[in-house]
């Protein structure tokens, strides 16, 4: 069997080209490392090194030695690393599924906050559709969401996140940008830019349309609030989108003004119907914080359909 002190002796003589160097590298006297060379020769039954001149000189064998030991000791190192997360009980991330739309402010000021709590914990965001995330939920991929509701899936839960209205957003040199509100009359024959009709509020709206007798002339049809207000930043219309994805892109070319009749949106956090990781209760209420510090409100209108046949947590 070979001995480990023996090729760390071994190892340091090769490093630093005398018996002296060795032994003070290894805290040892230099009797002990020349005693532990020669056991090491005497158990290969080969000469590593070679007196010159008073000097050690390592043979080809020792050279060929020393790459096989060098990997030896690489791997005991990422070994002791190992152990060393163990013994630390490094956590498991959380893993954290979000609309691509509140990606880019709301995500990373929720992860933010929730740092503070758990600073060693990391999250994993991931971008998906309500159903897909209802679907990882469900199926223990993912462990927490941030969909918007309503989202029927008998495998999760749901605990309401935030309540807000469909605003219009345009550039502040629109000939309707100094109003207080805007209605389907204010906004008759307008370039529109409005979401896809696989949304209920894209439905809401349509109707709020045809009651008051507007014309809704539709330019752009996108699927996320992130293509509609960059369309409506390029001066391609008046983009119709509810206020929390809005302040995802507010900035100063754009104007966003209050749609009316109210058309309220609702947003909620989705989780497994298993015990959820303690971790993941707390980025939840980091959630909430960083949804209040954007929108300024977390009242979920009582009269909107939520959940179906999913739970509703408070």
């Amino acid at each position: 069997m070979i001995n480990l002190r023996e090729l760390m002796a071994f190892r340091a003589v090769m490093a630093a080209g005398t018996t002296v160097g060795a032994a003070r590298a290894l805290s040892l006297s230099q009797p002990s490392v020349s005693r532990l060379l020669t056991e090491l020769e005497g158990r290969l039954k080969v000469v590593l090194f070679r007196r010159e001149g008073g000097r050690l000189v390592a043979t080809p064998d020792a050279h060929l030695l020393l790459e096989e030991v060098e990997r030896a000791f690489e791997s005991l190192e990422a070994l002791s690393e190992y152990t060393g997360r163990l013994s630390k009980a490094v956590a498991r991330p959380i893993r954290f599924i979000v609309s691509p739309s509140l990606a880019y402010r709301f995500a990373p000021r929720a992860v933010a906050l929730f740092e503070a709590a758990y600073p060693n914990v990391p999250v994993i965001i991931d971008m998906r559709t309500t159903e897909t995330a209802a679907e990882f939920i469900a199926n223990a991929q993912a462990d927490l969401a941030v969909v918007l509701l309503p989202a029927n899936h008998p495998g999760v839960q749901i605990s309401p996140l935030i309540d807000v209205p469909m605003m219009a957003a345009m550039l502040p040199d629109h000939p309707l940008a100094h109003h207080a509100a805007l209605s389907p009359i204010d906004l008759h024959g307008q370039d529109l830019i409005v979401i896809s009709r696989r949304y209920p509020a894209r439905v809401r709206i349509d109707e709020a349309f045809e009651r008051a007798g507007a014309t809704m002339r539709v330019r752009i049809e996108s699927a996320t609030s992130a293509a509609a207000c960059g369309s409506a930043e390029a001066g391609l219309g008046i983009a119709l989108v509810n206020a929390f994805m809005a302040r995802e892109f507010v900035s100063s070319k754009l104007v966003m003004i209050p749609f009316e009749p109210t058309i309220r949106v609702s947003f909620g956090m989705l989780l497994s119907r298993s015990a959820p990781p303690r971790a993941a209760l707390t980025f939840m209420d980091s959630l909430r914080l960083a949804a209040r510090e954007q929108i300024g409100s977390t009242i979920l209108d009582p009269s909107l359909p939520v959940s179906g046949p999913a739970n509703v947590l408070s």
